[in-house]
This record gives structure tokens, C-alpha cells and sequence, in this order.
């Protein structure tokens, strides 16, 4: 018994670790979009980092946005794949939108400094989702 437990609190423990080393870069990502849903396109533009916006101008970065209904409001959004290395962070997940659409995403961070800044990022074209069998009947 004694051994299943402390199996179980490495398990544990390591899976701690492993998740949260992308706490703060899935922050980052958070906040960026909860800056594009407050319609703050520059608060957004500057999670950036400074190659991002040396290859995007900030019109350049709203245009890309708006042509995305559902990064441009959301609801919710997932980030289940993860992944750090040294200085590197690429999260992979979908935002959903708040009429019944979803857009995959993929951002890949970097540490410029102490902070966690969006290097490259793709949003797939929204795609319809069914929610049948959810909700209140």
C-alpha cells in the first residue's frame, strides 16, 4: 500500500512538473486574447516578441485577427498539448467561438528576458461544431 502511494505522488508530482512549466507561457496566450476580445488590438500586439513584430506591423496583426470571427470573440479555449524546452514553448489547442465554431491554434513562445512573448502563431479557419447531446433539454 505504502508503495502504491508514493508511486502514485511521483506520478503525480512529475506530472505537476511537466504541466507546470506552461503555466506562464499559456498565460501569456490568455491574455493576449483577452485583450483582442476587449477589441485592445494594441495591448494584443504586444505579447509579441520583438522577431514577431519585426516580420508583422501592428495593422498588419489586426487585419489577421479580424479576418478570424471567432479568435475575434470567443468563449472558451483549450490548451491540452504542451510542450517546453529551455527557453521554448509551443501550445497547441482550439478557441471556440461564440457561435458554435472553433478555430485550431498553435503558438510557439519564447523567453525574451524573464518574460514569455509570442514568437509565431496560426489559427486554422473557423469550422462549425455541433454541440447536440450538450445543454439543457
Amino acid at each position: 500500500m505504502r508503495r502504491a502511494f508514493l508511486l502514485l505522488m511521483l506520478l503525480g508530482g512529475l506530472g505537476w512538473w511537466y504541466w507546470g512549466r506552461s503555466v506562464e507561457p499559456v498565460r501569456v496566450i490568455h491574455a493576449q486574447l483577452d485583450a483582442i476580445d476587449k477589441g485592445d488590438y494594441a495591448v494584443a500586439y504586444e505579447y509579441l516578441s520583438t522577431a514577431a513584430k519585426e516580420q508583422m506591423t501592428a495593422q498588419d496583426f489586426m487585419t489577421l485577427v479580424q479576418g478570424n470571427s471567432v479568435i475575434v470573440k470567443h468563449y472558451d479555449r483549450t490548451f491540452l498539448s504542451r510542450k517546453v524546452e529551455n527557453n521554448v514553448a509551443t501550445i497547441n489547442g482550439t478557441v471556440e467561438g461564440i457561435e458554435e465554431q472553433v478555430s485550431d491554434v498553435h503558438y510557439v513562445l519564447v523567453k525574451e528576458g524573464e518574460r514569455w512573448k509570442i514568437q509565431t502563431f496560426t489559427w486554422s479557419p473557423p469550422r462549425t461544431i455541433s454541440r447536440k447531446g450538450f445543454g439543457v433539454r
